[in-house]
């Protein structure tokens, strides 16, 4: 399994995402962003830091996450010829939807499938709006998945943890967290579906 996770934009949720996935899957990130910190709260045995003026370990077997920083990466090129899929995350507001769909034209050509993830999202008409935006100037049909806006991702962020596994912790922490956890598995089922 290699999953690309890029957005030209920044504060999109991309390391939250790398984050979600690698400790679901018990997988490696490749962390590419230069201002990223994920080995501070992951550690260096998950998160393998890359620097701008480093070459990408090569790894054509094996299980990994590429969590790339806000910009137009070359190495993406590289990469890609591995992946399995390309997840684009973006925010559901007028100044996301720009670079997003920049983001979709630079990984269309990789001939590797690609999902939105539109993210904190706060209503629905926000995800019907900016999903038709994006249907319109691509003509293409694109697949997507909806995570809502909530704290608790943030939280499990900051203690470098799995909304999943947080959920499961403890009582309160079930009834608390049980629905975006809900909404997790169903993330990583759609994932699934991607790899198998």
């Amino acid at each position: 399994m290699q999953i690309i996770i890029y957005n030209q934009k920044g504060g999109v949720g991309k390391s939250m995402l790398a984050t979600q996935l690698a400790l679901y899957f018990d997988t490696t990130i490749i962390e590419l962003d230069p201002y990223g910190m994920l080995n501070d709260t992951l550690g260096d045995d998950i998160v393998y830091k890359v620097e701008l003026n480093e070459k990408v370990p090569e790894i054509k077997e094996g299980d990994v996450i590429y969590d790339f920083g806000g910009f137009d990466d070359l190495r993406l090129d590289e990469i890609s010829k591995s992946a399995d899929l390309i997840i684009i995350p973006f925010n559901p507001t007028i100044n996301s939807l720009g670079t997003t769909l920049k983001s979709y034209n630079r990984v269309k050509t990789q001939n590797v499938p690609v999902l939105f993830v539109v993210n904190a999202v706060l209503n629905d008409k926000d995800v019907e709006e900016s999903i038709s935006f994006i249907k319109e100037n691509t003509q293409d049909e694109i697949d997507f998945f909806v995570i809502p806006h909530t704290r608790a991702l943030q939280t499990v962020e900051n203690e470098g943890v799995s909304i999943i596994e947080f959920a499961n912790s403890s009582g309160l922490r079930k009834h608390t967290y049980r629905k975006i956890s809900g909404i997790m598995k169903d993330f990583v089922k759609k994932i699934e579906e991607y790899l198998e």
